[in-house]
């Protein structure tokens, strides 16, 4: 039996008055544009208007991604021509797509000079009932080889859903299977399906912090209803936001249930302390997910599994300012090297009570210790020890506001739930460990004067943190640098997933923006993060140039069909997962081709002249490099004569690189014990700051001394724990 679905497609957003009155009052015809920024690049609005209604609208933006950005182009275009406004919802995951979309319609609107009437739509569906199956890959796609370095399997397929509807109605939603990364996958496999069919619609909330799992299982629940006959339009309604409130009374109140705040957490409790903690994302362990192991300098369980004695701590200091040129803190560089190793301990002794191994290989001569990645290693904490013992873990939920108290003392934080709840947590002391901004591009360009990064890290991490301190008067610190990946990547295709990643660790030649070889690209092999990933970062991006042959070579061999034995065990810091067979890498140049980031030329002037170069700048730079080759020695910069590549015999190849980015170092200025100080560097009372947003640690570029290693997450575990430590000191606990 058939049933009308009305559907009311006009929601009020932010942009209220966008419109305006018809010139004349005609009823106004014809196709006007609007252009917005959006993730990947410019989005494209086209509105058709006929007699002064919406007859169709066309949203373009080829650089967003498919599952996430395209696919609210597509649900947004759909409300927006069925409501016959650009009023439309936002599209959960996809927040900067939705924006540019609508900044975009309500410019074309605008040029118009049209008013548009919200109208309430009604929607039939005659579906043909029965179960109809969709699939689309979320994090990983196919080919990947990442994926597996977080627990998924060597070979990734698509996620798939089963969908059961009848005429009218979705039934059930299943998903069958999914690949993406553990941790990430089981709260959108719980949460997704279910809310699909208690609010049938297939614009529902996504996870936070799971967007491109979200987005593949929701896209496969399209694609089956789209089988089915349904008309979409009829089940895009977003869900509503509640008028709720909650309120929250505890010792300490922990925002980001990352590494920093996990470790806090635990301390906290150990102490006595009532904690709750906030995370923006519908899971915890933050950008420590992303991280394989951390520094444990003195940690005697490490001490006992290698029997190595631990590096001196003043050796270890020395080494860091030294490398850092003292324009690190060293206050807080010595309270770190002094509680890294009991931190480490105080972790292990909780993971030696799971069935989490905690750490498992050494790394003695660096001081170090691995965990592996992904998100088991801090859900087991939580699940174990800190919710168990009577902490309070609020998932999916944002802070935006410190609450201060007449003195300017920190006595708390206000929060928001995804569904809208307010919350307000009253605290006697405040951590924030929100990651630093490496999602956020507007902070980026601020503080880093570029935003040219491929994202390697977390895409919530948006300076929330930073952001709140500096409101209650906490100064951030001198020097605010990038945390470089040592492989390159590519701001439009994704090289994340395959080889392209280490082009650069091949020391082919490599051009800056105007054309012009700007450092010396042995630098790329022998030390691709603090070196090579550093010169990238200071030109913003760079092509690499190489011959068919080269390429040959990468496929059949990798780096190690470029690099001679010997000069692969002379680069101390040479990477062996280089040196396999790089079996997608045409595949993968013929994508960046194709998107507009790659080219291919029978003649180096044409290579030139097809990415833009002036030849009275690029030509020289050219030949001055290939009589360096002929000849076999480099004046300007001194590479190695083997890595002198050949450019006799094309046809040839380049790629745009630039910087993948983990997040961003240094930020809120801290003393010794984590407090969030202010220029003349008095502490704020009650607020705290651990990981990415605690400042002093870090002078750009990341340390690469001789006995130390993941300094990033050692760090971030420790400063919760010195942070912890001082809060249950100072309330007498």
């Amino acid at each position: 039996m058939k049933k009308t679905l009305a559907v009311l497609l006009a929601l009020t957003m932010l942009l209220g008055g966008c419109a305006s009155t018809a010139t004349g009052g005609k009823e106004v015809s014809g196709e006007f544009s609007g252009t917005a920024k959006g993730f990947g690049g410019d989005v494209t609005v086209t509105l058709k208007l006929e007699s002064g209604k919406l007859s169709d609208v066309v949203i373009e933006g080829g650089g967003e991604t498919g599952t996430v950005g395209g696919r609210a182009m597509e649900l947004m275009a759909a409300g927006m021509k069925s409501g016959n406004t650009v009023e439309v919802d936002r599209i959960s995951g996809a927040t900067i797509t939705s924006d540019a979309v609508l900044a975009a319609a309500a410019d074309a609107l605008s040029a118009s000079g049209a008013t548009l009437t919200p109208e309430e739509t009604a929607v039939t569906q005659a579906m043909t009932p029965g179960t109809y199956y969709g699939e689309e890959y979320g994090k990983w796609k196919a080919g990947t080889i990442e994926g597996e370095r977080f627990g998924s399997p060597a070979v990734i397929g698509p996620t798939k859903v089963a969908v059961t509807v009848d005429e009218t109605s979705i039934l059930k939603v299943e998903v069958l299977s999914c690949d993406d990364t553990p941790g990430f996958i089981e709260p959108c496999i719980e949460r997704i399906p279910a809310a699909v069919v208690g609010r049938q619609s297939i614009a529902v909330d996504s996870v936070t912090g799971c967007t491109l799992t979200s987005q593949a299982i929701l896209s496969g629940v399209s694609q089956a209803l789209t089988q089915a006959g349904a008309n979409l339009a009829g089940f895009s309604k977003a869900t509503p936001k509640t008028q709720g409130a909650e309120t929250y009374d505890c010792d300490l109140v922990v925002v980001g249930g990352g590494g920093s705040g996990t470790t806090a957490a635990l301390t906290a409790q150990e102490a006595g302390l009532s904690v709750v903690v906030l995370e923006k994302t519908g899971k915890v362990g933050g950008e420590s997910t992303c991280s394989t192991g951390m520094l444990t300098l003195g940690s005697k369980h490490l001490q006992e599994q290698t029997g190595v004695e631990p590096t001196p701590l003043y050796e270890v200091f020395n080494e860091m300012m030294e490398w850092a040129s003292w324009r690190a803190d060293a206050s807080v560089v010595m309270s770190f090297l002094k509680n890294n190793g009991e931190t480490a301990d105080f972790l292990q002794s909780k993971w030696s009570q799971t069935d989490n191994p905690g750490f498992t290989r050494m790394a003695a001569p660096k001081n170090g210790m691995d965990t592996g990645k992904g998100v088991a290693k801090y859900t087991v904490l939580y699940e174990d020890f800190i919710i168990p013992n009577g902490g309070k873990l609020l998932l999916e939920t944002t802070a935006y506001e410190l609450i201060q108290d007449d003195t300017g003392a920190v006595v708390g934080v206000k929060a928001r739930r995804q569904d809208g709840t307010e919350v307000v947590v009253n605290a006697k002391a405040t951590l924030l460990s929100t990651g630093g901004f490496g999602g956020n591009p507007e902070m980026l360009r601020q503080y880093l004067h570029n935003d040219n990064f491929y994202l390697y890290g977390l895409s919530t991490n948006t300076g929330d943190g930073l952001r709140m301190a500096l409101t209650a008067g906490a100064a951030l610190t001198n020097e605010i640098a990038p945390h470089l990946a040592e492989f390159c990547s590519n701001p439009v295709v994704d090289f994340y997933a395959g080889y392209m990643k280490f082009i650069n660790y091949t020391g082919l030649l490599q051009l800056g923006p105007n054309g012009t070889r700007f450092y010396n690209e042995e630098m790329g092999a022998s030390d691709p993060l603090a070196k090579g990933a550093s010169a990238l970062y200071t030109v913003g991006y760079a092509y690499a140039v190489f011959t068919g042959a080269d390429l040959d070579k990468l496929e059949a061999e990798g780096c190690a069909g470029l690099l001679s034995e010997q000069t692969r065990s002379e680069m101390n810091n040479y990477r062996p997962r280089a040196c396999v067979p790089f079996y997608t890498i045409k595949d993968e140049m013929q994508a960046a081709i194709d998107a507009g980031e790659g080219w291919k030329a029978d003649s180096l002037e044409e290579l030139g002249a097809m990415i833009g170069f002036d030849p009275a700048v690029y030509g020289p730079a050219i030949e001055e490099y290939l009589a360096m080759a002929e000849a076999g020695e480099d004046t300007l910069f001194g590479k190695r004569a083997d890595m002198l590549y050949s450019l006799d015999e094309g046809p040839y190849y380049a790629v745009r690189i630039c910087p993948a980015l983990d997040g961003t170092l240094n930020g809120i200025k801290v003393n010794a014990n984590m407090q969030a100080v202010d220029e003349d560097y008095t502490p704020i009372p009650g607020l705290y700051m651990g990981g990415y947003d605690a400042g002093g640690l870090w002078a750009f570029p990341y340390y690469q001394t001789e006995h130390t290693n993941a300094l990033t997450q050692g760090y971030s575990v420790t400063s919760g724990r010195i942070a912890a430590k001082h809060i249950a000191e100072t309330l007498g606990k």
